[in-house]
């Protein structure tokens, strides 16, 4: 595993633990340190599960990409409600799948902001070497 993939997979868990622990917060309920590092856990998972996908399975550009993901998170909720004992109600679980929709939703626009911003730095970066190779 490379440094750049590794930086790709923390920036990708530390967003989406972000937003889910916002999320958490806004819809009142309880967060305590057991329930914190189960959700950094998925956090963590979720962002694995989206550099396999990206990698391996469907390109970034595919619109099957982002649905995979979706269904991807939304079993792995369902799974975790049995593993963790959340003893989640079936109207729990299914506005938990909306809540996944509007994260999905949050993290994808906090990345874009992201990817303006390499995007930037990249341009800035070319922008000095043509000038270093014009001033030669």
């Amino acid at each position: 595993m490379t440094f750049k993939s590794l930086k790709e997979i923390l920036k990708l868990t530390s967003v989406v633990f972000t937003v889910i622990t916002i999320f958490q917060l806004i819809t009142k309920q309880s967060l305590d340190n057991e329930k914190i590092c189960e959700l950094l856990a998925l956090s963590l998972s979720f962002s694995l599960i989206k550099i396999v996908i990206n990698k391996y399975i469907i390109s970034k550009d595919s619109i099957f990409n982002p649905l995979l993901y979706i269904i991807v998170i939304c079993l792995m909720i369902a799974a975790s409600n049995y593993l963790f004992n959340w003893n989640m109600s079936l109207l729990l679980m299914l506005s938990t799948f909306i809540e996944v929709i509007l994260i999905y939703i949050c993290v994808r626009l906090i990345n874009y902001q992201y990817e303006k911003i390499d995007v930037k730095k990249m341009n800035e970066i070319l922008d000095r070497n043509r000038q270093n190779k014009n001033q030669q």
